[in-house]
């Protein structure tokens, strides 16, 4: 009976093939078996000829495989051709067998399912054997024995003479196929709220291998199978997912073919045509933070970016636009002296005294101090356990006027400055706010982490770190709500912080601390946003790399995407750029300008796509500008990849009464907002009304919803290709042109390059998409003409002369800098020439302030000079020219 239902089977897929498929066997019949190996079949196509055996294909995908591939060998073709090694390959499942990689369950297992994302890593293709030849080497009897997944399997004994070997591998009589491994991330477009992309390995073999690399976003279809974990000594009762891949495809669809409803459009139109529509994008980034009007504006032309060109030659001119903020911390993420912070040995330790006595070597910031230390302490780790990581600075700064109080509701109280965030529960894990982002009922993460709750095989006076700089300890992590939230005025004069290498947060009166500030607001509306931190990110982290592969021995190399790659057609959001080093940052370069990245190493030669902006964040090098350095000189980032951002800002903290005033006004506002909701919500006093409610939320509500938004910038960028009119292009020609004509003197600035002129462009672009307008009006070019210029005036002003010098832009010093080297020079020969054992430091800062130099300015280009090899020392105190 069972032979009977398999033949009946094999006779359902072959009435299939006849109604279905017969023109596309009979091509296969033709490409066989070099060009072509497999038939790929539309499940829908199955379910509309027969819904029972389409859900049993998705029930018992290995057997109806066989028995479709068995019905297609002895399919009837007009030519002698034999299909005995080709696949049946199904593919398109319906939504119901399409979970998201985060919901695979044990329920999906051995079934077949569609998952979607993006191509993370991927092997070399190898050839796997399929059926190994054993030759007898004492009699040469061939012994065929068939090779599945796991461990490679040898005979028992010969076949001819029954002895046991020994053996070798006959290749040639063995038959091998294809084989690649893939490992597919969730897409940065469909996560929210800062989860963390879950990723699925992916098995497959034959003509669907070596298809697809890094950075593409593909649709994978396969069998689900576990695989233990633990190794053979220790086998764990917990197995991980992993599929046999039937087909692969690469997935064109682009963020800009999200489904847009004719009600999405209708509202799209309605906000596009209204006299305040750019006030109405700039009201719905990021609402609970007060003011930056300008860089909110630059951000929705980013989103929009402008229009990528096509060059007769092939080449191309992104339209995607890169922006760098630059941002001034003001009074720091800092508590107050009274807290306590948790050290390694279990111990509360008030933070004053903490950082008063590891402050060895002060050195001056212009609100305090700060000091390098290398001292472990307690830290959350990106998995929520809880780890020693290495503090590596402390710090003492100016308190500020206001302070902000938090009291949990288990009793646990905090004060720190407005700025200082915590972490809040989020999909996956955790993610930081500011405190003058929280509201009563908000949860924060806290941490047990008394001496009771560490493991003293470990954590001592002084613990062992490993190379990792992490010693993981049993403390555990877990939340509390907010039941109080009150803004005091300090009596005291200092606050005090930490820096932590790698995870950026500590433990603080039990309530885990962030030191960092991260870029979160506008992933909630970008495509495929990707956000990383420069800080101990490597140049494979941030674009590709070829790696050791951890699929199986490590001993074989695959290629890996990093987040400039991920985030292709989507926006990268790397903080604390300035964190990485140099050598790191350089493989940037490319990726910026060119939008690929070019990968060389271990055999692999690949180029993969990388057609992103850049949303980046630095801080100056000692927590706050220096009014009268040049940012050239805070900021530890090369000129020529500055020069590769289209706008830059420098958002500093400034005390201004009125401004002052409105924030904290919009800081009230915000949080009684969040105490109306939370006690309607969760507290049940219904004595607050919807209308006050209301009333009170719409003051920081964005004006257009976040869905809706995303589906406007997908909506614009499908279908407004603006063109420049004639007075738009006059507008940013006169503009450029005046910028350039202050490099018209022979000792004048380096002038503006043409890559701000390329940035103007970009940007009128985008201005323009945001009214859902097919060409660039005056009015846009003078728009973003004046968001440059402020941008340059705040980045190109020579603190000296307080003029705009474009040289500090484009190579990273001004032009009082470069003549008060060159003057240093010459005045460091001519000085040389008296003294036969060359030019005394000391004669060389007298003069230097005979002719106006200051004695600290002379010191420090004395030192640059030496860096560069311009000078060096010959003895100790004399100064030479090369």
């Amino acid at each position: 009976m069972a032979q009977a239902g398999n033949s009946e089977l094999v006779d359902s897929f072959e009435q299939f093939f006849r109604n279905y498929y017969d023109n596309e066997i009979k091509q296969l019949a033709q490409r066989y078996p070099n060009e072509q190996r497999s038939l790929h079949v539309d499940w829908q196509d199955l379910y509309r000829f027969d819904p029972d055996l389409a859900d049993d294909f998705i029930n018992q995908p290995e057997q109806l495989q066989r028995y479709a591939e068995e019905a297609l060998r002895l399919y009837d073709l007009p030519i002698d051709v034999s299909l005995g090694q080709a696949h049946v390959r199904v593919r398109n499942l319906p939504d119901t067998e399409s979970p998201e990689i985060r919901e695979i369950r044990a329920r999906d297992m051995n079934s077949l399912v569609q998952v979607r994302g993006i191509i993370r890593k991927a092997t070399d293709v190898r050839p796997k054997i399929e059926e190994a030849a054993f030759e007898c080497q004492l009699c040469g009897t061939l012994t065929r024995v068939p090779q599945s997944s796991g461990d490679f399997q040898e005979p028992h004994e010969c076949q001819g003479c029954e002895r046991q070997g020994p053996f070798r591998v006959n290749f040639d009589q063995s038959e091998f196929v294809d084989s690649q491994k893939l490992r597919v991330q969730e897409s940065p477009e469909g996560l929210r709220g800062g989860e963390t992309p879950q990723s699925l390995d992916i098995n497959i073999e034959d003509d669907i291998t070596g298809e697809v690399t890094p950075g593409d976003h593909v649709s994978a279809t396969g069998v689900l199978r576990l695989e233990q974990q633990g190794d053979q000594q220790e086998k764990s009762p917990v197995f991980d997912f992993y599929m046999e891949g039937m087909s692969v495809e690469i997935d064109e669809e682009q963020f800009e073919d999200m489904d847009i409803t004719d009600e999405d459009k209708k509202a799209i139109y309605e906000i596009s045509n209204r006299d305040d529509v750019y006030e109405q994008m700039v009201a719905s980034i990021a609402p609970s933070i007060y003011g930056y009007d300008q860089e909110k504006l630059a951000m929705i032309l980013q989103l929009f970016s402008g229009v990528t060109k096509q060059l007769p030659d092939g080449s191309r001119i992104r339209g995607d636009l890169h922006m760098l903020l630059i941002g001034d911390p003001g009074t720091g993420k800092c508590v107050s002296g009274d807290t306590n912070v948790t050290l390694a040995d279990g111990r509360d330790v008030p933070i004053r005294e903490f950082v008063e006595t590891n402050l060895d070597d002060p050195k001056p910031i212009d609100d305090g101090w700060y000091d390098e230390i290398d001292i472990p302490v307690p830290s959350l780790q990106n998995d929520g356990s809880v780890a020693h990581q290495r503090a590596t600075k402390v710090w003492k700064r100016e308190a500020p006027d206001q302070m902000y109080r938090i009291r949990t509701s288990s009793g646990r109280e905090l004060e720190m400055t407005p700025s200082h965030p915590l972490f809040v529960p989020a999909s996956g894990g955790f993610q930081p706010a500011r405190a003058d982002e929280l509201s009563i009922g908000d949860p924060v993460a806290i941490a047990e982490t008394g001496p009771e709750s560490f493991d003293r095989s470990t954590a001592g006076t002084e613990p062992v770190l490993t190379d990792g700089g992490t010693v993981t300890v049993s403390g555990t992590v877990e939340t509390d709500r907010i039941v109080s939230l009150e803004t005091v005025e300090p009596d005291y004069d200092w606050v005090y912080d930490l820096e932590v290498e790698g995870t950026h947060n500590y433990v603080s009166n039990g309530v885990i601390s962030h030191n960092s500030q991260m870029l979160g607001y506008i992933e909630n509306i970008a495509p495929r946003s990707v956000y990383t931190s420069g800080k101990g990110s490597s140049s494979a982290g941030l674009t590709a790399a070829a790696v050791r592969d951890d699929f199986g021995d490590g001993q074989q190399w695959s290629l890996e995407a990093g987040a400039l790659v991920l985030a292709d057609q989507g926006i990268a959001a790397i903080d604390e750029l300035d964190k990485m080093r140099s050598e790191d940052r350089s493989a940037m370069h490319e990726a910026l300008e060119q939008q690929k990245i070019s990968v060389s190493k271990a055999g692999i030669n690949a180029t993969l796509k990388s057609r992103c902006s850049l949303l980046g964040a630095a801080n100056p090098k000692y927590g706050r500008f220096d009014q009268y350095e040049p940012i050239s000189e805070q900021i530890d980032l090369e000129p020529a990849l500055i020069s590769r951002f289209d706008l830059i800002f420098t958002v500093t903290d400034t005390p201004d009464e009125e401004k002052d005033r409105n924030l904290a006004e919009h800081i009230i506002t915000t949080n009684y907002a969040g105490e109306l909701t939370t006690q309607r919500a969760e507290m049940n006093q219904l004595e607050v009304s919807a209308d006050e409610i209301d009333e009170m939320t719409e003051q920081v509500d964005p004006e257009i919803d976040a869905d809706l938004l995303r589906k406007y910038i997908a909506y614009s960028k499908q279908n407004c290709h603006p063109r420049m009119t004639e007075a738009a292009r006059n507008a940013i020609r006169d503009f450029y042109v005046d910028l350039r004509s202050k490099g018209t003197d022979e000792d004048a600035a380096v002038p503006v390059t043409a890559r701000k002129l390329e940035a103007l462009v970009r940007l009128s672009e985008a201005s323009a998409r945001v009214r859902l307008s097919d060409t660039v009006e005056q009015s846009d070019a003078e728009r973003v003409i004046e968001i440059v210029r402020s941008c340059l005036q705040d980045v190109g002003v020579d603190p000296e002369t307080g003029e705009f010098d474009a040289d500090i832009v484009e190579a990273g010093t001004s032009k009082s800098q470069r003549d008060r080297i060159k003057n240093l020079k010459q005045l460091i020969s001519d000085i040389e020439e008296e003294y036969d054992d060359g030019a005394p430091v000391d004669i060389v800062l007298e003069r230097a302030e005979e002719v106006g130099m200051d004695h600290s300015k002379a010191e420090h280009e004395i030192d640059k000079l030496k860096q560069k090899g311009e000078v060096y020392e010959p003895s100790t105190d004399t100064l030479r020219t090369t």
